[in-house]
């Protein structure tokens, strides 16, 4: 592969990375709600970074193209991203859609076994002990904290220097708040948006200096950095691979952000021809499908396409002889998984006869 560099976005105030759903009071009635995720899609990070592109590197963008070729175009056509995960007080998280938080890569393996647990129950027709383990929630390493903020559309009277509201125009915008509580208890907190990037566009990216960029919706404001390296997979192979790149047996490979498929086929289809075409044999999925929106194009004034996702804390379980970073490097399971759609965590299953057993 070629050299990576970690793309830090710094946190310092609640922000707002739009979800799904209409923010028009036309649409949804006199009071309207813009909806926060709890971390930026990929498609936020991406744009984040060409606008970047854009301004600083004097890159431009063809008006009339696919939305992947866009941001190809200004990214490059090798560019591979991985993330975003989140750095919290120095500690590296993947979002668990599930259970509405994030967790640590310890947490992630944890839930991986449990879930590896359950399946081979499962197979194993140990129905009620199954049921049993599927009412336990899996609690996340940090739960997510969400405020709303009530506003008021205002309009400009011709010809007087006032403004007043404009009646009907009430909305709540919804902010995700890193800091929160936990703020006041650890004193100054870190909190950092962290992907990777590879491709002939790291020559370009340079690590001097911190740069304030828009970031999400609201015009929040970010600390935009890089850094020679590859910070997440650095991490991933320490504490989750024991330094290993090869491993043979049962894998768990944790969906650390959202997948996407074209619609009009089940996700377990997908996932099974991937599969059959990586030469691995599939065993089973744990998690959610959605319809899932990547964005909305502000320069043509129109959305991007809606894909069937698998959501982030979705795990695919496999068997077969794996190369772990091959797998990390993969691009062949989502849609614009060069934009850091589709990012995996692989997680070997420790070799244990009873499970291999029960879940063939």
């Amino acid at each position: 592969m070629t050299e990576a560099v970690s793309i830090s976005f710094r946190i310092t105030e609640p922000m707002m990375f739009r979800g799904p759903g209409e923010f028009d009071p036309f649409v949804r009635g006199t009071y309207s709600r813009a909806l926060t995720l709890a971390i930026p899609s990929p498609s936020t990070v991406a744009g984040t970074l060409a606008t970047y592109c854009i301004s600083e590197l004097g890159k431009t963008a063809p008006s009339s193209v696919d939305w992947l070729e866009k941001y190809l175009s200004v990214l490059g056509s090798d560019v591979e991203i991985r993330g975003p995960l989140i750095k919290l007080n120095c500690e590296l998280m993947a979002e668990d859609r599930l259970s509405g938080g994030f967790l640590t890569l310890e947490k992630i393996k944890q839930k991986c076994e449990k879930e590896w647990k359950k399946l081979s129950q499962k197979a194993n027709s140990l129905k009620q002990l199954d049921e049993n383990l599927k009412k336990e929630k899996f609690e996340p390493s940090v739960e997510v904290e969400k405020n709303v903020r009530a506003g008021v559309r205002l309009q400009t009277r011709e010809g007087i220097p006032m403004k007043s509201a404009k009646e009907g125009f009430l909305y709540g915008a919804e902010y995700i708040d890193y800091i929160g509580k936990r703020g006041k208890k650890t004193g100054e907190p870190s909190v950092e948006i962290i992907a990777e990037i590879r491709g002939e566009l790291v020559k370009s990216l340079s690590s001097a200096r911190e740069l304030p960029v828009k970031f999400g919706g609201e015009g929040r404001v970010a600390l935009l950095s890089f850094q020679q390296g590859e910070e997440i997979l650095s991490e991933i192979k320490e504490r989750l691979w024991n330094d290993q790149e090869k491993h043979y047996g049962f894998l768990a490979i944790y969906l650390a952000t959202p997948t996407l498929f074209k619609g009009g086929v089940r996700v377990e289809k997908y996932v099974k021809q991937w599969a059959e075409n990586m030469n691995y044999r599939f065993v089973g999925l744990s998690g959610e499908s959605a319809l899932l929106s990547t964005g909305f194009m502000i320069r043509e004034e129109r959305r991007k396409p809606i894909y069937t996702s698998f959501s982030p804390g979705s795990i695919i379980f496999l068997e077969g002889s794996f190369d772990l970073l091959g797998i990390y490097h993969d691009k062949t399971l989502s849609q614009a998984s060069m934009l850091g759609y589709g990012t995996y965590i692989p997680i070997p299953i420790a070799n244990n006869t009873s499970d291999s057993e029960d879940a063939c």
